[in-house]
């Protein structure tokens, strides 16, 4: 009458060991951390890497015009990257993503949101570094460090609905009918 499902054993297992034979990377962007960035929407045109050296190294597997939705570490969110390790061997320091003409915007730890415009690409510091040896067949986790929404971002809404409706009062508002 009852039927287990055989492949449901020891999945949390299974799971963590993929999880350990990955290599997580945490990057930070300065930039980001003082504007207080929570999240960003990004269409990213390349991948790079920069090694210990200052040398760039496109990551050639990584598709063009990807969409990327990077949120903080306190989310829990993390963007799981399999052709990372097509990369020499040796160290990287930092990590450029190419952004597309369109679809970039951020979210800032109040909820306001602004769209990326003049902006060609975004430099993320890995954090300890990258050392890639043999194992070249492992995938990368990589966590980006945000900053948290801030609480009364969470209020935000609810508060709105108790102001007071504000006259419009455009550029010409003063100087029509005098």
């Amino acid at each position: 009458m009852f039927h287990t499902n055989p492949f449901a054993y020891n999945w949390t297992e299974l799971l963590d060991i993929n999880e350990r034979n990955s290599k997580e990377l945490i990057l930070k962007n300065t930039q980001t951390t003082k504007l207080g960035v929570s999240e960003m929407f990004l269409s990213i045109s390349k991948f790079s890497a920069f090694d210990i050296h200052g040398e760039e190294h496109f990551i050639k597997d990584f598709p063009k015009y990807a969409e990327l939705n990077p949120k903080g570490m306190h989310t829990e969110f993390f963007v799981k990257i399999k052709s990372m390790l097509t990369l020499d061997e040796g160290g990287y320091t930092t990590f450029r993503l190419y952004l597309g003409k369109s679809g970039n915007s951020v979210r800032y730890n109040d909820r306001s949101s602004e769209t990326i415009k003049g902006v060609k690409y975004l430099d993320f510091e890995i954090k300890n570094g990258l050392r890639i040896s043999g194992d070249k067949d492992r995938e990368v986790v990589l966590r980006f460090e945000f900053e948290p929404y801030t609480l009364t971002s969470y209020f935000k809404p609810l508060l709105n609905l108790f102001k007071r409706p504000k006259p419009f009062t455009g550029k010409l508002a003063g100087c029509i009918g005098n």
